[in-house]
């Protein structure tokens, strides 16, 4: 009869059987690679193969810790307060540049997770994209797991909004983020965006000659205060601090945007002497 029980584990129970993910697998969540494009990893003597049911697992595993830590505790209080209605209009849309290959990275993982969880809090009604150049064949998978359009072409961030949109940001170049305004350099737009990404203001730090060649945008963002921001919480001993760290959430108020709404001058479009080299 103890044979018997033993067989009648927890995990059969727990485990969703659509993923299926490999014993060897699981127990390995921080594997190494054997190069770039591999999808096999090795454990010891061992050769496993990755499949998108894989990483769905990481990533549900990941969306659990994230909902039982204090950081996301605080961040939700954080986003209750200041973005959800009435204090803004709904959110639309989300899209995602530059999360890295979710196959190849526990940290693009961790930010995956995170977009996930703000699709639920923020309730979005219409559609979540994403692109980056280094995603691969599994990645496509799992992003149709979720429901998330791959877009086909770099866009180079440049995408004007037609609704509402949060875009999902984490640590990208700073070429991106002036793209992105430059292409909503309208205080009608502006007003539609939420970005999640590096601090701005930090860029302001280094020379006007510097920000005036790879991003004009972002000087009269944060010299002119039409930008507001909320830093992310600090992180527990439970998630690495490298992930989410010096991350904003950042917006333009309708009140500041419209402070300028007669100055014509302010809204001239910027001429870059240089793109940003890092710009995916």
């Amino acid at each position: 009869m103890q044979s018997e029980e033993w067989k009648i584990v927890q995990k059969k129970k727990t485990r969703q059987p659509t993923i299926n993910v490999s014993p060897m697998i699981k127990k390995n969540h921080n594997f190494q690679y054997l190069n770039r494009d591999s999808k096999k990893k090795v454990y010891g003597n061992n050769v496993t193969q990755i499949s998108s049911k894989d990483v769905i697992y990481f990533i549900e595993e990941k969306m659990k810790a994230l909902n039982k830590s204090v950081f996301f505790k605080e961040l939700k209080e954080m986003i209750y307060c200041q973005f959800l209605p009435p204090n803004r209009p709904t959110l639309v849309d989300i899209v995602c540049y530059g999360i890295g290959s979710i196959e190849k990275s526990n940290k693009s993982q961790y930010q995956f997770a995170l977009m996930l969880l703000f699709k639920n809090i923020f309730q979005i009604t219409g559609k979540v994209y994403a692109y980056d150049p280094v995603l691969s064949q599994v990645d496509i998978e799992v992003l149709t797991h979720y429901n998330v359009e791959s877009i086909k072409i770099n866009e180079k961030a440049k995408r004007i909004v037609t609704n509402q949109t949060l875009f999902y940001m984490p640590h990208c170049p700073l070429g991106l983020y002036n793209n992105l305004i430059k292409a909503n350099w309208d205080r009608i737009k502006l007003k539609d965006i939420i970005i999640v990404g590096n601090r701005l203001e930090f860029y302001t730090e280094r020379t006007t000659a510097f920000l005036e060649s790879k991003a004009p945008y972002i000087i009269p963002i944060s010299f002119l205060m039409i930008l507001q921001s909320l830093l992310f919480p600090s992180t527990t001993i439970t998630i690495p601090d490298n992930i989410f760290n010096d991350l904003c959430c950042q917006w333009f108020p309708i009140d500041k945007v419209d402070a300028y709404e007669r100055d014509s001058e302010f809204w001239i479009l910027k001429q870059e002497l240089d793109e940003d080299p890092e710009i995916i």
